[in-house]
């Protein structure tokens, strides 16, 4: 099992520590010689400035929005982090950091109370450090980077998850549906040959019907990968039948 701990808006959260006053303000940390945005506060994000949104664009669009540009103090994000990587490595016996604001914990041998301690290590660093952070858990790394999008989802879009997995979500304790369509009618995607994924659909453990069903619902002539005469060809029978599998 592994945990991803990522702090919340990384360098924004470091300016309010400093500086309270910044709370429940838009707030942007644009990158050196102000080319684009590289931190936004949820404030910002609600606005719909984009992570990597033109500067410019920003003092152009925004005007009247009251968003707040902060230079960028790499000195004290650095220190900073570094005390987070210190608090969240008492999560589990492992640790490797990622990134600046990000570390992923491997879990071997902490137990059952996995949120119960993820819960202990974020409130630590809230208290600690005024460092707001999300914990994903999963199996491997990339599910705690999927369980990581589920708890900030679930914190800062109420309804987009169960609240309970806001902030920390197992990936394990998601609730799980009881029969799943898959997206391709051959099953490839799901690691299964053609003959295997038929056999599915006749078993009624696959749900979704044929490419060439997919085709005719979407209104194409094309059959995927072969493009008949004055059709729009594979690409366009390729998005008519990904819209239908959708």
């Amino acid at each position: 099992m592994f945990a991803l701990v990522d702090g919340n808006n990384f360098y924004v959260s470091c300016e309010r520590v400093f500086r309270p006053s910044l709370e429940g303000r838009p707030v942007v940390v644009p990158s050196n010689n102000d080319d684009c945005t590289i931190a936004r506060s949820d404030e910002a994000k609600a606005l719909g400035i984009r992570m990597g949104h033109p500067f410019f664009k920003i003092q152009r669009e925004f005007a009247d929005a009251g968003v707040i540009a902060i230079p960028g103090n790499f000195v004290l994000y650095g220190d900073m982090s570094s005390r987070f990587m210190g608090i969240a490595a008492a999560f589990g016996p492992q640790q490797e950091i990622y990134s600046i604001d990000e570390c992923f914990i491997g879990l071997a041998g902490v137990g059952e109370a996995l949120v119960r301690r993820a819960h202990a290590i974020r409130n630590g660093l809230l208290h600690w450090l005024g460092l707001p952070a999300g914990i994903g858990i999963g199996q491997a790394r990339t599910l705690a980077k999927l369980a990581n999008h589920v708890a900030k989802s679930a914190a800062r879009k109420p309804g987009s998850y169960p609240a309970e997995f806001g902030s920390v979500c197992n990936l394990a304790a998601l609730p799980r549906p009881g029969r799943r369509p898959c997206r391709n009618s051959s099953g490839r995607n799901l690691g299964r040959g053609q003959a295997t994924g038929s056999a599915a659909r006749r078993n009624g453990r696959c749900q979704c019907p044929a490419i060439g069903e997919h085709a005719a619902v979407a209104g194409q002539e094309t059959l995927v990968g072969r493009p008949r005469k004055n059709s729009p060809g594979i690409a366009g029978a390729t998005l008519h039948v990904r819209e239908a599998l959708i």
